[in-house]
């Protein structure tokens, strides 16, 4: 555990990294990504609810929950036990429960453990893509999905628009278990195990409540929530249509594994099939672009061969302002970018126009295309 403690206050880089800058170098905006730095993430029994002013007691399951479900009311003391008659056993406990899920915050019940998860829905919810977006370590999942673009007349970080996709588009930001290292960043990202029933179970509960386009289902991630976007499309390389991973890794690929400083971790992901192909939109931020143990600079640099060896297309963008999202990439970009990709579809045969490019940069952003070998 004191490996852990220590690897985890190492850690905390990760849900951030400094200012915005413009290119001149001047303030830019405050990227909105600093870690907690008090007492680190808080494992006592009481956590901030979904809005983000208040606290809840328990552990998700809802205001009165007492016990584990299934589990037997005990026999109180001055009641005696009666030998002869047998005791009912336990009621099996149910791997999966689907609440109701609405616009906000909504749970699911699964193996026995309760799950949380905010949903942004547009205005028709007849038929709709489905987007998936997993924060960094240590960072507030409501406060990730409400900084995602950058708005330049205002000034600040804003979220996706369910109703500015071409298709009404449902948002869903998932809640962590505070996992700490070893065993994961906020997200289980060394195999999956911990987090991949919970991703399977909200999948499930909103196609059985829900029509859901299954050829425009996407995942976007930040940090440690992109390597574990990019450990859900390795682990279904059939269900993505695109994936976009902003200051990730993949470690399915051995060259990357040296870029971790404590080596303490033994990965435990499924290989590529380069015939199963796969559509990235790769972020990285420069020499800043540092999380304490691992250059996501120096990753990016072995990920775009192993990609692309791994019958992966790509569209990389470069930017300068560190271990952050990319804040010259607009909604309409990401969103022409994901409309561009449908499961089953043919790849990109270039870069989209509307991005930046090494010829047409867009302030300190220029985007490369790297096909599928």
């Amino acid at each position: 555990m004191a490996v852990a403690m220590s690897l985890g206050t190492l850690l905390i880089g990760c849900a951030g990294g400094g200012d915005v800058q413009d290119s001149d170098g001047g303030d830019f905006a405050d990227a909105s990504y600093e870690a907690d730095l008090g007492t680190g993430p808080d494992t006592s029994d009481t956590f901030a609810g979904p809005d983000g002013d208040h606290a809840e007691t328990g552990d998700g399951r809802g205001e009165g929950f007492v016990g584990e479900p299934g589990d037997l009311v005990p026999v109180p003391p001055e009641t005696p036990a009666v030998p002869d008659i047998p005791t009912k056993p336990e009621a099996p406990v149910v791997p999966l429960v689907c609440h109701p899920i609405v616009g906000g915050w909504s749970t699911i019940e699964i193996n026995g453990i309760w799950r949380g998860f905010t949903v942004q829905m547009p205005a028709d919810t007849s038929n709709m893509a489905l987007l998936f977006l997993w924060h960094g370590f240590l960072q507030l999942p409501d406060q990730f999905a409400t900084t995602i673009v950058y708005d330049v007349p205002s000034r600040q970080w804003v979220r996706f628009d369910p109703n500015g996709f071409p298709m009404p588009l449902m948002i869903v930001t998932p809640w962590d278990l505070k996992i700490l290292p070893p065993a994961g960043l906020d997200w289980d990202i060394v195999s999956g195990d911990i987090d991949l029933p919970f991703f399977d179970g909200m999948l499930e509960c909103i196609r059985q409540q829900f029509s859901i386009d299954d050829s425009r289902i996407y995942s976007f991630g930040f940090s440690a929530g992109a390597v574990f976007s990019n450990l859900l499309s390795a682990i279904y390389p059939n269900l993505f249509a695109a994936t976009i991973s902003e200051s990730g890794t993949w470690f399915n690929d051995q060259a990357q594994w040296s870029e971790v400083l404590i080596p303490i971790i033994q990965w435990q992901w499924p290989p590529f099939d380069p015939a199963d192909g796969g559509n990235i939109l790769l972020t990285h931020g420069g020499p800043r672009d540092f999380a304490t143990i691992i250059s996501l600079e120096a990753a990016t640099r072995k990920a775009l061969p192993f990609l692309h060896h791994n019958g992966r297309t790509v569209t990389e963008c470069a930017h300068t302002f560190g271990h952050t999202l990319d804040p010259d990439l607009t909604q309409s970009m990401y969103y022409e970018w994901m409309w561009a990709h449908q499961r089953g579809g043919p790849p990109l045969g270039g870069l989209l126009p509307s991005f930046p490019s090494v010829e047409r940069p867009v302030g300190a952003t220029s985007c490369r295309f790297h096909p599928a070998r």
